[in-house]
């Protein structure tokens, strides 16, 4: 595997403060348009980082709910393009899509970290634009209208090569559209767990005060059409921090997790029933940030 690119703390800091100018103009896109013409992934340098860090974790469509299987598992994504995962040539967007109740399309990166050090911290960038998510959940029962773009996702508290020594299956993080939250319509919202505990039907926790205040939503804004939006997830120091174009829009404490193995996901999961996702990612990026 490539080894990755370590950056200054500095860098983080000026992320995290740059905003975006106010404007009552309309939001452009400021991309070449998609001419679908379908290019070999590995063969476009931006994405060379994120690909020398990951494996695809991929699901036949249609296929049974979570079922899944891999590709690229060394990272080495020569020849790996198919109508679901590839770059459009007129765009330069990595563009990922599937069909199917908890069916996914996801990059996986390989390295497994500690949320808790004080000195390192480790960050996913996206440029994403979600293609027409209103009307790929539109015939979803109403209760499952969500699609998952990003996740900061647990390896238990030790790698056993299996899922992990204790393994919960809930990622801390999920970022996703949702079409209609109490109301509130077509916005992005962070999912995240806020403890560590067990809550699946098998746990036998599920009734527990725990596991009925398992999760808070944080609201993200705005999903806009058309054009896409700048997610960065930053995760250390036992802080999880969101923002959007620039902006803070999460600085949670997750000491509760610090004794978990996590890792980032990036793609499109499907949370609706009867419909496709797609989503295009214009910059896809990992990197790890010492002080």
């Amino acid at each position: 595997m490539k080894k990755l690119v370590v950056l200054p703390l500095s860098l983080l800091i000026t992320g995290l403060l740059a905003g975006c100018a106010s404007t009552s103009e309309p939001a452009v896109n400021p991309y070449p348009a998609s001419t679908g013409e379908r290019i070999e992934p590995a063969s476009v340098a931006k994405f060379s980082n994120i690909l020398a860090a990951s494996k695809l974790q991929i699901s036949t469509p249609n296929d049974k709910p979570g079922s899944k299987y891999e590709l690229a598992r060394d990272s080495n994504f020569t020849g790996v393009m198919n109508e679901h995962f590839y770059v459009d040539a007129g765009s330069q967007a990595l563009v990922m899509n599937m069909e199917g109740y908890k069916l996914r399309n996801e990059l996986r990166v390989h390295e497994n970290f500690k949320t808790d050090k004080a000195d390192t911290f480790y960050k996913l960038s996206a440029e994403l634009m979600p293609i027409n998510p209103r009307e790929s959940v539109k015939d979803s029962p109403s209760k499952n209208d969500a699609m998952t773009f990003l996740q900061v996702h647990n390896k238990g508290t030790f790698d056993d090569g299996k899922h992990g020594v204790g393994y919960i299956p809930h990622p801390l993080l999920r970022l996703v559209y949702e079409a209609d939250r109490k109301g509130i319509k077509d916005n992005y919202w962070a999912i995240i767990k806020n403890n560590n505990v067990n809550c699946s039907d098998a746990s036998g926790n599920k009734q527990t005060a725990d596991c009925k205040n398992a999760y808070i939503r944080l609201n993200l804004g705005e999903f806009e059409e058309n054009v896409p939006t700048k997610f960065d997830i930053i995760v250390g120091d036992s802080k999880l921090v969101i923002t959007r174009d620039g902006k803070e829009m999460v600085n949670h404490d997750i000491t509760y997790w610090k004794d978990m193995l996590s890792y980032f996901k990036a793609g499109v999961y499907n949370q609706f029933e009867n419909g496709k996702s797609e989503a295009h990612f214009y910059q896809l990026d990992y990197q790890i940030i010492n002080k």
